[in-house]
């Protein structure tokens, strides 16, 4: 018998401005029914599928229709908040990028969970990856999966050279050069230092490994303009007067950085995990067999290694959803243990802790392995301004790395731009 649960939601209204939103009563109706889940194409061809039929196998009274989202996140953004801020509820669930919990929270775009779920729900996932899914208190996504970056580089050519993996920034700068000058590769490094979210990324690592911030530990200044991150963003700006880094970095994004490495071109180059799988993809990559994969470097002076940033994707609930029920339970299937199998099983990085650290399935997946131990840093995206705040470290940082302002000057307008953004004024 199925039982019906008055709880209070949030209208999608929008907030208050302080994170507040008006409720209203609303009932959660029984575990059965259609739903729509909208997300971006994950993992291999098919996957989305492969889960849904799992899931109905264990619901049969459940159907879920999958509606591929566009691959551009930012588009895909766009649309949630115009179909759910209009009080549609043409989707019911659907899957949001790590940093969305504070934006669709203070505008009232995703359910509250915390009344929905055991309350112990949240200690299957690692303590940072849960505490990314809160804003003002209340958890607004459940985590899907996880992902980390990594450095590859090409063992082989380190093998011939007699040269170790490099620990710090510095030591892979030094031996990128030496592999160039022998006429083994034309690049030393790739990474994402493009005018977008990706170089925000980056930045992120290699700040953090080299012990600074973006914005104070508290989130309520700018953190960026300091003699650490000066010295970080002069490193960058280095590896691309030597040569180390083509010119060409500061336009790449995930895709070019990672087809330059397959093609064999570079020595080293930071990804996500799929990059280990492409690079031994004989469709794809010229560097089959070639491959090795670590953390990240630390800068000297700094423990080791260095950190990743922490990425992945969660699912939320739309809160006007005809079927909240059903979507509940589509939610805690897609995060409990059968899932998150089928998940690691597929290449994908599973955020349920007992599954991340299996040792059979790691067995079969070197990148599940290294990212079970991977030390993570997130990004500053517990404001929900942080699209702006990320606007002013790539755009800024994105100049100087160019060759257009000075680091330091970088460093200066980009904190400008994060205490506006911080203090609600930003554009």
């Amino acid at each position: 018998m199925y039982c019906v649960i008055t709880v209070l939601l949030a209208t999608a209204c929008g907030g208050s401005g302080d994170g507040s939103a008006a409720v209203e009563p609303r009932a959660v109706g029984p575990a059965k029914g259609s739903i729509t889940w909208y997300a971006i194409n994950f993992g291999p061809e098919g996957l989305p599928q492969k889960l849904i039929d799992a899931f109905e196998e264990k619901h049969p009274g459940i159907t879920v229709e999958y509606q591929p989202a566009p691959n551009n996140t930012d588009t895909m953004r766009a649309t949630l908040t115009t179909e759910i801020s209009g009080g549609s509820s043409a989707i019911d669930i659907y899957n949001g990028d790590l940093v969305w919990p504070a934006q669709f929270g203070d505008a009232s775009l995703a359910m509250p969970l915390d009344a929905h779920l055991p309350d112990d729900y949240w200690d299957r996932f690692p303590g940072e990856r849960a505490r990314t899914t809160e804003y003002n208190g209340e958890h607004l996504a459940a985590p899907l999966y996880s992902d980390a970056g990594f450095l590859y580089y090409r063992k082989d050519l380190l093998e011939k050279h007699d040269l170790p993996v490099p620990k710090t920034w510095e030591e892979l700068a030094e031996t990128a050069a030496k592999l160039q000058d022998a006429g083994d590769v034309r690049y030393g490094y790739v990474g994402q230092w493009a005018n977008y979210e990706g170089l925000t990324v980056n930045w992120t690592e290699m700040s953090a490994a080299a012990g600074g911030r973006t914005v104070s530990a508290d989130g309520e200044r700018p953190a960026i303009d300091s003699d650490t991150n000066a010295r970080v963003l002069g490193f960058m700006r280095d590896m691309l007067k030597d040569g180390v880094a083509p010119s060409a970095t500061t336009s790449f994004q995930e895709p070019q950085s990672l087809q330059t490495f397959l093609e064999g071109d570079a020595a080293f180059h930071r990804n996500w995990a799929h990059g280990l799988g492409e690079s031994n993809n004989p469709e794809v990559s010229h560097v089959v067999g070639k491959v090795g994969m670590s953390p990240l470097p630390s800068f000297e002076g700094t423990e080791g290694p260095g950190p990743s940033a922490a990425g992945g994707w969660n699912m939320m609930v739309n809160p006007h959803s005809d079927a909240l029920g059903a979507s509940l339970a589509f939610l805690e299937w897609m995060t409990g243990r059968d899932a998150q199998r089928i998940l690691a099983e597929n290449g994908v990085i599973p955020a349920l802790d007992e599954v991340l650290h299996d040792r059979g399935l790691q067995k079969d997946n070197p990148a599940l392995a290294a990212a079970a131990d991977v030390p993570v840093v997130s990004r500053p995206s517990d404001t929900p301004r942080y699209p702006q705040v990320s606007h002013g470290v790539y755009t800024n940082l994105n100049g100087a790395l160019a060759g257009s302002v000075t680091p330091r000057e970088a460093l200066g307008a980009a904190s400008d731009e994060i205490r506006r953004a911080l203090n609600g004024r930003a554009l």
